[in-house]
């Protein structure tokens, strides 16, 4: 079917009335945005809706690998323009990905609480909020970026990324090397060889050691301007 966005009218509707929808985001649905056209608009680009029923984690099991994956089969051919578009992600969220994003991430019992929580993953603001938060972009994004290691597959990349949170969170927090192909390319390549070994590297200050240092490094060295095994180098010098 053909790719859908929620209009902005339809957005600020739904974010003004996330107090009164609370049991259709807790057990119930959305389909009143189907069933209106007024709600939304096509563009000429189709996708396979039966790949995004792959996407199944839980907050027990987040499967985060696997829902990447089908993140990427479903919509892996959009451009990084649109996937920054909150009015698909939402649209996404309300329809498609409504069992998925409640199961993933559990709507609070108290209300306020779940206000807050439905803002942030079940919608999108600012480019954390996309990258990041929402339930459904962030799938895209964190598989877009690990699509970029060459030499790896998508899965190898993803599994080595997404193994251990606080490594994860310390190349996003860094813009310098996620968004350096080159540098996300030797650092994913040496994560993936710890994890395929002693997984050594992921260990928390030992990652953090290696992070600050090449921090340094790259005070000294433009690393963006270097080519990838040289930089690979320079991860080696700062684990030992």
């Amino acid at each position: 079917m053909k790719i859908r966005l929620l209009k902005s009218k339809a957005v600020k509707s739904l974010s003004e009335s996330i107090a009164d929808n609370l049991s259709n985001y807790r057990n119930g649905n959305f389909n009143f945005l189907v069933a209106d056209p007024s709600n939304f608009f096509e563009i000429d680009s189709a996708f396979d809706e039966l790949q995004l029923a792959l996407i199944d984690g839980t907050a027990s099991n987040h499967k985060e690998v696997d829902c990447c994956l089908a993140m990427n089969d479903a919509l892996g051919f959009l451009s990084p323009y649109l996937a920054r578009d909150p009015r698909l992600w939402i649209y996404l969220t309300h329809t498609f990905l409504l069992e998925y994003s409640r199961n993933r991430w559990p709507i609070p019992e108290n209300d306020q609480d779940a206000i807050t929580h439905i803002r942030k993953h079940f919608f999108a603001a600012g480019t954390r909020g996309i990258e990041r938060d929402n339930a459904a972009s962030r799938l895209w994004w964190m598989a877009a970026l690990c699509s970029r290691v060459e030499g790896l597959t998508l899965k190898e990349a993803l599994t080595s990324f997404l193994h251990q949170y606080d490594v994860r969170a310390n190349i996003v927090e860094r813009p310098t090397t996620s968004q350096s192909i080159p540098i996300f390319s030797a650092v994913l390549k040496k994560l993936d060889a710890s994890y395929k070994a002693d997984k050594k590297l992921f260990e928390r200050e030992k990652f953090r050691a290696v992070m600050k240092e090449l921090n340094l490094q790259g005070g000294v060295k433009l690393l963006c301007a270097l080519e990838e095994d040289k930089i690979g180098e320079i991860v080696d010098s700062c684990m030992q």
